[in-house]
C-alpha cells in the first residue's frame, strides 16, 4: 500500500485500516496455519537466517580475541579460513610505500617505522582472499590521528602493501573497499582485504579486515 492509499482521520493523520482488512488478514493467517509444514518451514528459515547472523558475529568476536594475542592463523580459523601463505616485512619506508595525500603527509611528517604483514587465506569452497596489515608508528599521537583521518577518507591514497608478488597470486591491487583502521597512541594500524580467487563473501572480507586490525605489532 502506498502512502496515497493510506486512510486518514479528519486532521489528516494516518490511521490503521478498517476491520475488514483486519478480519481478512486474520482469516489468511488461520488458513495459512492449517498448512503446518509451511508455517514450520517459514519459521525455521527465519531462525536459520537470524542464527547465521549471530553465528557470524560470534566468530568475528572470537577471531578478534585470538588476534589480540597475536595468533593470526588461529584468528582466521575462527572465520572458517585457512592461512595458505604469509609474508612479513619490517622497517619499510613510509613515503616510498604510499601514494596520494597519504604520501604527501609522510613527506611533511616522516613516520618512525612501518611494518607489514601480508597473508592469503582460503575457505572450504576454495575462495581465496588476501589481506594486508600495516603498523605505522608516528612521532606523536597528534600526527598519528591526522594520518588516520586522511587514511579514512576514501580516495585519499594509501599505505601501499609491499611485495605482494611473494604470495604468488598475480597482481594484487588493494582498493580500500574492505578496510579497517585504528589508533593506539602514536601507532596507526591499517588492515585491508581483497578477493583474488572465486567469490569470497563481502561480509567475510569485511570481517577479516576487522579481525586482523587488532593484531599486535610484529
Amino acid at each position: 500500500m502506498s502512502y496515497r492509499d493510506q486512510p486518514g482521520d479528519k486532521r489528516g493523520r494516518w490511521t490503521k485500516s478498517g476491520g475488514l482488512l483486519g478480519a481478512g488478514l486474520l482469516a489468511g493467517l488461520v488458513a495459512f496455519a492449517a498448512g503446518g509444514d509451511i508455517v514450520s518451514s517459514v519459521g525455521a528459515g527465519l531462525d536459520t537466517a537470524t542464527g547465521s547472523e549471530g553465528s557470524s558475529a560470534v566468530k568475528a568476536r572470537r577471531g578478534q580475541q585470538e588476534a589480540r594475542q597475536g595468533h593470526d592463523a588461529e584468528a582466521l580459523g575462527r572465520l572458517g579460513l585457512k592461512e595458505i601463505k604469509r609474508d612479513s616485512r619490517r622497517e619499510l619506508r613510509c613515503a616510498v610505500q604510499s601514494h596520494g595525500r597519504v604520501q604527501q603527509y609522510f613527506l611533511q611528517h616522516p613516520c618512525d617505522s612501518l611494518d607489514q604483514l601480508l597473508f592469503a587465506a582460503s575457505d572450504a569452497r576454495g575462495n581465496v582472499l588476501v589481506g594486508s596489515v600495516v603498523w605505522v608508528k608516528m612521532p606523536s599521537n597528534t600526527t598519528a590521528a591526522q594520518l588516520k583521518r586522511i587514511e579514512d577518507t576514501f580516495g585519499s591514497g594509501d599505505v601501499t602493501p609491499f611485495g605482494t608478488e611473494v604470495l604468488g597470486l598475480g597482481g594484487i591491487r588493494f582498493t580500500g573497499t574492505h578496510y579497517r583502521a585504528r589508533l593506539d597512541g602514536p601507532l596507526v594500524v591499517i588492515a585491508e582485504t581483497e578477493p583474488v580467487r572465486g567469490r569470497p563473501p563481502e561480509v567475510l572480507l569485511n570481517e577479516v579486515a576487522a579481525v586482523t586490525d587488532v593484531l599486535p605489532p610484529l
